[in-house]
């Protein structure tokens, strides 16, 4: 990557980012094109690869750029938390915090990790697994809930998950898309499941 890249002004750099994003977290890395990038990001090919050398440049930059500034949200809104739901409910929230900015950067990064692609440069997979030890290290901090008889926590999990996944595509795909609304409506979602699961 070119780190002139960073002089540019903020408003260009996160049109350029954010179109990134959103082609590859809609089409996976092998199906995305940088033809679809420059015309979503309003910009010619030659100055995307001007700031990076190709394709697989600014994949390994976005995982990076992406598990940095997810990473940053976690720290500041999570912190401590030890109550299963108060943690589910301060992820949400980090999360909302970023697709403030960048509605698409938790979709990709999520699909980075499915993906697992050996041609990925280092600095991409170190990326990927720092991710993965950062919210471990926050997993590992939570306590149980006292669940209701015949409810597995790997099932409650599961259940929880594919909600959440639901809900934002739904809303993040839709016009005039609000972060607000849709963080609204996933902490809804866990109070149901926290009446159903919990004793």
């Amino acid at each position: 990557m070119n780190d002139k890249f960073f002089d540019l002004k903020s408003e260009k750099q996160d049109r350029m980012i954010n179109a990134s994003l959103k082609v590859f977290a809609s089409n996976g890395y092998r199906h995305a094109s940088t033809d679809d990038i420059v015309k979503e990001a309003g910009i010619s090919k030659g100055l995307l690869f001007h700031y990076f050398i190709n394709k697989m440049g600014l994949y390994s930059f976005l995982i990076d750029y992406s598990v940095r500034y997810m990473s940053f949200e976690f720290s500041r809104t999570i912190g401590e938390e030890t109550d299963y739901f108060g943690y589910l409910e301060k992820l949400e929230t980090a999360k909302l915090n970023v697709l403030k900015n960048y509605p698409y950067m938790n979709e990709f990064i999520e699909n980075c990790i499915s993906e697992d692609r050996n041609d990925i440069e280092e600095s991409g997979k170190a990326a990927i697994q720092a991710y993965k030890d950062t919210l471990g290290k926050y997993r590992a901090k939570v306590m149980t809930p006292n669940l209701r008889s015949g409810v597995e926590i790997g099932q409650l999990e599961n259940m929880i998950s594919y909600t959440i996944k639901g809900l934002t595509s739904e809303v993040v795909d839709s016009d005039g898309f609000k972060p607000e609304e849709l963080n609204k409506k996933i902490i809804e979602y866990l109070g149901v499941f926290k009446k159903m699961a919990v004793n």
